[in-house]
């Protein structure tokens, strides 16, 4: 029995599984918790106390079901946040000394590895993925040429997601046009600035995958589930225009009024909305009028690199 634990920017994700004679995964625990570790952050550059302690006691209660499941081995990683604030290493440091917890804290490339090949070993090689979190967003895919694929993958870490996306521009309750506008403008020029659409777009032949919170909230919000299933969720597809339609029904709402949305946790209900928009632009930018949700991102291609090579 092994177990990874993904510590994002927004959200702490669990995952207890064995690896089966055959070749398949067995989960024993599939978790995710919003602790919001990256709160303020863009403006502090600091983990708050509060956003600190959120986050361990949710790592006590992942490590109490490791514990129960007689998980041999925890790998845990750190991403955004954990590259970028200042007491990153205190941090840790009370993960380490208080639950026996070793956080690696990832590089973006390292990060995209492992979105890439938590959904590819689903979705297979033909894929570009995109990974929205709470501080940072990457978007990945297989280098090739004429004759076919080359080592190694195309990356870019841009410098915004859910959170951060809507801790910069969106201030309103409900949010205003105008607030969308700008954030809409804010999301283009990122991408303009940093995105070559021809390593990720239709050109290739690639079909678009979108993993993390943002994406599978999404996908339950069209799917109107009213208590998350990840069976439901992975590899159903989402068209452009359910996003538009999501994004449309989200946009007059209150964050309470949100909150009572079939398939939007609570949790998730003040950022959804800039999350739904960097997914709907980033599409409209590479040209796919539809992409596949995958509910398998860091911390199983984690699980894959440590415990299935």
């Amino acid at each position: 029995m092994f177990a990874t634990i993904d510590i994002g920017t927004n959200s702490v994700l669990l995952l207890v599984a064995e690896l089966e004679a055959d070749g398949s995964v067995r989960v024993f625990e599939d978790r995710t918790e919003v602790t919001r570790l990256g709160r303020g952050l863009g403006k502090s550059g600091e983990i708050s106390s509060e956003s600190a302690r959120r986050t361990i006691d949710t790592l006590r209660r992942y490590k109490q079901l490791c514990d129960e499941n007689n998980a041999s081995c925890v790998a845990a990683v750190g991403t955004a946040a954990l590259r970028k604030a200042s007491n990153a290493a205190e941090f840790s440091r009370r993960v380490r000394e208080e639950l026996g917890i070793e956080i690696e804290v990832i590089s973006s490339e390292r990060e995209a590895e492992l979105t890439y090949r938590g959904s590819a070993r689903d979705f297979g090689s033909s894929i570009a993925v995109m990974d929205i979190g709470g501080g940072s967003t990457e978007l990945i895919a297989r280098r090739r040429d004429p004759h076919g694929e080359l080592p190694g993958l195309n990356m870019v870490s841009l410098p915004i997601g859910s959170v951060s996306l809507t801790e910069a521009w969106l201030h309103s309750d409900p949010t205003s046009h105008e607030e969308l506008h700008n954030l809409r403008a804010a999301i283009h020029a990122v991408l303009e600035e940093n995105v070559d659409p021809s390593m990720f777009s239709r050109p290739n032949d690639l079909a678009f995958v979108a993993t993390a919170g943002t994406a599978t909230t999404l996908m339950s919000m069209h799917l109107k589930l009213r208590r998350y299933k990840p069976e439901a969720v992975h590899g159903a597809k989402l068209k452009i225009s359910d996003l538009r339609d999501i994004i449309d029904e989200i946009l007059p709402r209150t964050v309470e009024e949100r909150k009572l949305i079939p398939g939007l946790m609570p949790e998730r209900a003040d950022v959804i909305l800039a999350g739904a928009e960097l997914l709907h632009d980033a599409m409209s930018y590479l040209g796919y009028a539809e992409v596949t949700i995958s509910d398998r991102g860091v911390k199983w291609g984690l699980f894959y690199e440590k415990f299935c090579a």
